[in-house]
């Protein structure tokens, strides 16, 4: 365990006790490598805000949506024994990073996620259907990279009110063309302005 840039670096095997003692008031974590048969330590870490999983492979992830003071999920080659269900139940997440994911993702109902402001992919071949986020309330940045979607499977998000920002990356250059008049015509930016 060491702190890295105010983070909270877990690394393989460690003590879920002495995580807890000693890093109580810390708000960012990251967790790597390793298997856990579920999160609920985590619950006993009253400030946690940032929340990464790298290489973790859970068996009952469902401890996530008990942590209310969680505001951002980074999930990179996470792997969830019951499959990606618990996502429906994050209330609390106002940032969702799903990165490197294997197989085939089909998102779960994220309707009740009200928070939820900023969804990123990277890395998930698997993911071809991403038309439930268009029933995300609040959505306003959607960033999907080096996934199976075309710049058609888009225009759902892109008539979406809500969402400001799509940002997508395409095997062909026909394909990126097509995209940036499909976010010339429905007024959408790319990129959120730096301050």
């Amino acid at each position: 365990m060491r702190v890295v840039k105010g983070t909270v670096v877990v690394e393989e095997n460690f003590s879920q006790a002495d995580l807890v003692r000693r890093h109580a008031s810390r708000r960012e974590f990251e967790l790597w490598r390793m298997r856990l048969a579920s999160l609920e330590f985590l619950k006993d870490l009253p400030a946690i805000e940032r929340l990464g999983l790298i290489n973790v492979k859970v068996a009952d992830p469902h401890a996530l949506a008990e942590i209310g003071t969680l505001r951002n999920l980074f999930l990179n080659g996470f792997t969830s024994a019951p499959g990606w269900g618990f996502l429906a139940e994050l209330t609390q997440i106002e940032e969702l990073h799903i990165l490197n994911t294997r197989g085939k993702l089909v998102l779960p109902d994220l309707t009740r996620l009200d928070h939820l402001k900023t969804f990123r992919i990277w890395g998930c071949k698997g993911l071809s259907d991403i038309s439930i986020l268009t029933e995300v309330p609040h959505l306003e940045e959607v960033q999907l990279v080096d996934t199976a979607l075309t710049p058609d499977d888009l225009v759902p998000l892109l008539e979406k009110p809500s969402v400001r920002y799509l940002s997508s990356s395409f095997g062909t250059q026909r394909e990126s063309k097509l995209f940036e008049e499909y976010l010339d015509t429905y007024g959408k930016k790319q990129w959120r302005e730096s301050p």
